[in-house]
């Protein structure tokens, strides 16, 4: 039986943490066969900043994501709450005994 937390000790049991980088990539990309090139000149954003968050070495930030938004046709934010989504996991991956640790203050 599986209890409700979604906290994972053991790295194996783990679920991949998806980047807003492979979402680009996998489903609004490849899935329309859309080139990079084609997103890039119609955003107004670089195509190697594209491909560096395809890659995961480069953050979508509020410009970013108002210019993918707005291309495909998505609501403002949709690709900076995956980003931020993304963050939140990995944080909660590398320091979550220590955030554990912490104790709430009282009111």
């Amino acid at each position: 039986m599986m209890s409700g937390s979604r906290t994972i000790t053991e790295d194996e049991e783990r679920l991949d943490n998806v980047h807003v980088g492979d979402i680009l990539r996998e489903d609004f990309l490849i899935g329309s066969e859309i080139p990079v090139e084609d997103v890039a000149a119609g955003a107004g954003i670089a195509a190697d900043e594209i491909i560096a968050i395809m890659d995961r070495r480069k953050d979508v930030d509020a410009r970013i994501d108002l210019r993918l938004a707005r291309y495909f046709g998505m609501s403002d934010g949709f690709f900076l709450k995956l980003q931020n989504h993304w963050d939140l996991a990995e944080v909660l991956r590398n320091e979550g005994a220590e955030l554990d640790r912490i104790v709430q203050r009282a009111a």
